[in-house]
């Protein structure tokens, strides 16, 4: 059974994706043979990020447990379903055109966004990437710090800064995502 995918929205500008994604069940591997994933992932414009609407899981043979469902990490199961290239489909999130030049744009920061330190350009980027990050359940601090070849102690507190500029909202919580 192939993915189904339906609809497009825009991530953050310059990045759009599917607006539903049917993944089909996928294999985990357990003692007694393995359980079997459905999900129906959605992007929810209101909280800037894909969420899963629903998940089922079967196993043949043996039974669904709570163990095996352990290693089912939601968030990790929607990042490999945009992030990670089918041979056929090719990666369901794309980088738009930018013909007007708006700054930031897409998901490739330019080479010298960071030249200058932590500038509002450069905080409006960081801004930019995290909620790239947030929205595709990839770590945020890490896309910011990858994409703009900056340490991970450094990517946090330009986030840090890029929400005491008013680029971010507050975090959700100690270890909690924000956009």
């Amino acid at each position: 059974m192939q993915r189904g995918l339906s609809g497009q929205v825009e991530i953050v500008p310059g990045v759009v994706g599917p607006e539903q994604i049917i993944e089909p069940r996928c294999a985990i591997p357990t003692p007694d043979g393995g359980v079997s994933i459905r999900l129906d992932i959605r992007f929810d414009p209101q909280r800037g990020r894909y969420l899963c609407h629903e998940f089922s899981a079967v196993s043949d043979p043996g039974a669904v447990t709570t163990e095996a469902l352990r290693h089912v990490r939601i968030a990790d199961w929607i990042g490999l379903s945009l992030l990670v290239n089918d041979s056929e489909e090719g990666s369901v999130i794309r980088e738009l055109e930018n013909p007007d030049g708006r700054d930031p744009w897409g998901f490739t920061a330019p080479d010298d966004v960071t030249q200058y330190g932590p500038t509002d350009r450069a905080l409006r980027w960081v801004a930019h990437l995290y909620r790239y990050g947030l929205a595709v359940s990839y770590n945020p601090t890490k896309a910011v710090g990858e994409s703009l070849k900056l340490p991970r102690s450094t990517a946090g507190r330009w986030i840090g800064a890029a929400r005491s500029a008013g680029h971010l909202g507050p975090s959700e919580g100690v270890g909690k995502a924000g956009g």
